[in-house]
């Protein structure tokens, strides 16, 4: 029966347009078909990281951490109003910072190693290890080539070092060098949003981790006292040197006052005025009551004149005078003239008693008036003293005044020395008093610290490093992660075609089929061409049949008789397309003929076992007929043309108007005309080919060819006149390709397999 003898008969006006495809997105689905197609690689990698990092883990020394928990007090003992003299909270981040840095400092760390004699302890002192096989090996290295050149070389390439050290430069090299791995293991830092510090070290000994932690908080509260303590000192000292310059300075302040004041005869009176002003305000007070003394000295004398004058005279002054005598005998005479009074009524005017009465009243009278005229001269003699001592304080006080008046002067420099005088003074207090706070409280500050060790460090039970279970997980999901990572980079980077869809979405040319590869095609009887003639019913004989089906539907309304097939490398199995389709059409019953035009690496003859010669090249020669260059394949019934001898110009034979006649020859005997051509990167052949043929298959390999490559190759078959009839992928891997998703993977689907003969 012939398979094709229907197909062949049909026309078709127009070539029919493949499917229309969309653009394919990479979705969950294909990552995960990604991942099953790279599980051995994933796994062999994740498995081989895992197994290296518990090989590692194993190998490394384990590291215990001791900790240690300081506490910084944030109230503070404040011992004078000069905060810089010592300080004592931390209550701002800041402080809290510099604390910190104050326990990760050298100067901290030399103490501990001195302390613990770190230097002696080999995980701290490499120099006391035994050389390692590295720098045993560097050894033996330098001493070799010092017999060859310089030894500067040597030093300045790092194989041997500098001129030897003295002890005590090495000394102090290998404290450093104690310092600084000791630094490495100090961890400080603040727990949280609290006031509490965490001190931790490391080492490959528990017992040392929590040692050294507990000595690094040991030190820093030893440190901090010797630190309050230098500082009080300082302060003390200061304050001390203070107070002699201010002693000094108050004494010759106070000199130059008194100085002044001396020069300037600015004596000091009572409650720190001039004595000059206290004259000036005694004289005011004394000449005020002098004044007043006087006025009323006048006004007593004026009265006692008026009284004497007026009607009744002394009888009217007595009343005014205080005058003991006068008012004796104003009493007296008051007496006599009761007596009178009496002896008037009792006797004549002539009685002797009251002529005696009355003569001893003219008696007492006149006196009263020689009383009452002493009183007046006295009055008048007190008047006049009074004038003469207020005109006596009023010119003493014009004189004081003048001397004020200088005074004033001189006191404006004496006012400014004196404030001098006072500030100096009150500075000297000021300081006199801090200096016994200072000294009140200088215990106190020198043994209190603001930090306390909140917890000492026990000894730890576990290694803090490395932590293998974490180790290990982490190594299992950064492995994973980055295997993962790399399949997709690879994937993405992977520039072949492995689907139909690909090749149309890329290319724009039709996608005709895949042919699948065959197990141990190496193996006798396992060569594809054979394996199509005992099992044509195989899946890789229904793949060949498929691909001679897509090229049917691509004809035009003249049938494609004359196939070109090229390919872009070597070894992407056009060869064993070309073979395996003239194969199959001729066991379908179509007359077949195959020609190797491939002159340079002829490989056609071989695979079905025909001679090489005569062939193409003795046929353009001259050498050979038509019908004696047709070769018979008895195994499935077509024909082959054999390539003949070498040829010296493949490309100048090929493209011969013999080679023309030869194909229009052919076309007209056969049904189907085949060609073998080089692969087209290599050389022209195929091109020059192309124009002269109904249609070109293009075969590509599986996930192999390069993309761009595929791409290139049929831009130059686009330049000719030829016509492209499709792409063939070949070599395909069906269980890698059913697990990309493809549409055209479904061509191997499990399912289907039951209508393939198993080959």
């Amino acid at each position: 029966m012939n398979y094709f003898s229907d197909m062949t008969r049909v026309t078709r006006e127009a070539t029919r347009a493949p499917l229309a495809l969309t653009e394919r997105v990479f979705d969950l689905g294909d990552f995960l078909r990604l991942l099953n197609r790279r599980r051995p690689l994933i796994l062999g990698f994740v498995a081989a990281s895992l197994l290296i990092a518990y090989l590692v883990l194993q190998w490394m020394t384990p590291i215990y951490t001791g900790t240690a928990e300081l506490f910084l007090e944030k109230t503070q003992t404040n011992i004078t109003d000069i905060k810089a003299v010592l300080t004592e909270a931390v209550d701002d981040p800041t402080g809290l910072s510099s604390e910190i840095e104050v326990l990760r400092s050298r100067g901290l760390a030399d103490k501990v190693v001195d302390k613990l004699r770190l230097t002696e302890d080999p995980e701290f002192n490499k120099a006391l290890l035994a050389p390692s096989p590295i720098e045993r090996a560097r050894q033996r290295v330098a001493a070799l080539a010092s017999a060859y050149v310089s030894e500067d070389f040597l030093v300045w390439i790092g194989l041997i070092q500098p001129d030897q050290l003295t002890p005590e430069e090495e000394q102090l090299a290998q404290q450093e060098k104690t310092v600084n791995a000791f630094l490495k293991r100090l961890s400080v830092f603040p727990k949280g949003e609290s006031r509490v510090i965490n001190v931790s070290f490391d080492s490959e000994s528990p017992t040392k981790a929590a040692q050294i932690a507990n000595a690094v908080a040991d030190a820093y509260i030893l440190d901090q006292l010797d630190q309050r303590y230098e500082a009080t000192r300082r302060a003390n000292e200061w304050l001390g040197s203070k107070l002699d310059d201010l002693r000094t300075k108050v004494a010759r302040s106070d000199g130059a006052v008194e100085s002044y004041r001396q020069r300037a005869g600015l004596i000091q009176g009572g409650q720190g005025s001039l004595l000059v002003s206290q004259q000036v305000t005694d004289l005011n007070s004394q000449l005020i009551i002098a004044r007043t003394e006087r006025a009323a000295a006048e006004a007593r004398l004026s009265q006692v004149r008026q009284l004497v004058r007026a009607q009744g005279g002394a009888d009217a002054a007595r009343d005014v005078l205080s005058s003991p005598i006068v008012q004796a005998l104003s009493a007296q005479e008051t007496e006599v003239k009761r007596k009178l009074a009496e002896l008037e009524q009792e006797y004549g005017e002539r009685h002797p008693r009251l002529i005696n009465v009355k003569a001893e009243l003219r008696d007492v009278r006149a006196k009263l008036n020689a009383e009452v005229g002493k009183v007046v001269r006295t009055l008048e003699n007190e008047v006049a003293v009074a004038q003469a001592r207020e005109a006596a304080l009023a010119q003493s006080l014009r004189q004081v005044e003048g001397r004020v008046s200088q005074a004033n002067t001189a006191s404006v420099q004496l006012r400014a020395l004196e404030r001098e005088a006072n500030a100096d003074k009150q500075l000297l207090e000021l300081f006199l008093n801090r200096a016994e706070q200072i000294n009140a409280q200088t215990d106190l500050a020198i043994h209190q610290s603001n930090a306390r060790i909140l917890s000492k460090a026990t000894l730890p039970h576990a290694p803090s490093s490395p932590q293998k279970a974490l180790m290990m997980a982490v190594i299992l999901v950064a492995s994973t992660l980055f295997v993962i990572l790399a399949v997709l980079v690879i994937e993405f980077l992977h520039r072949g075609f492995r689907s139909g869809e690909q090749i149309e979405e890329m290319t724009g040319v039709r996608a005709l089929g895949l042919i699948p590869a065959i197990k141990n095609s190496r193996r006798k009887g396992r060569q594809p061409e054979l394996v199509l003639v005992k099992q044509p019913q195989s899946l890789f004989g229904e793949a060949v049949r498929s691909v001679y089906t897509s090229i049917l539907f691509s004809q035009t309304q003249e049938p494609l008789k004359t196939i070109l097939i090229t390919s872009s490398y070597p070894k992407e199995g056009k060869t064993t397309l070309a073979v395996c389709l003239a194969r199959m059409c001729a066991l379908s019953g179509k007359r077949t003929v195959l020609v190797e035009a491939d002159l340079r690496k002829p490989q056609v003859h071989r695979r079905i076992s025909a001679p090489q010669g005569p062939g193409l090249v003795e046929y353009f020669l001259g050498e050979a007929e038509l019908s004696q260059i047709l070769h018979y394949d008895e195994v499935s019934g077509a024909y082959v043309i054999p390539c003949g001898k070498a040829s010296v110009d493949a490309s100048k034979l090929l493209d011969s108007p013999e080679m023309s006649r030869l194909l229009a020859s052919l076309a007209a005997q056969f049904d189907l005309v085949l060609l073998d051509t080089p692969p087209i990167m290599a050389v022209a052949d195929a091109r020059i080919l192309t124009p002269q043929v109904d249609g070109v298959v293009y075969a590509g390999r599986w996930a192999k060819t390069p993309r761009e490559v595929v791409k290139l190759g049929l831009k130059t078959l686009g330049e000719t006149t030829g016509h492209v009839v499709g792409a063939v992928l070949t070599m395909v891997d069906v269980e890698q390709h059913a697990q990309y998703g493809f549409g055209d993977s479904g061509y191997y689907h499990k399912g289907i397999k039951s209508y393939y003969v198993r080959g």
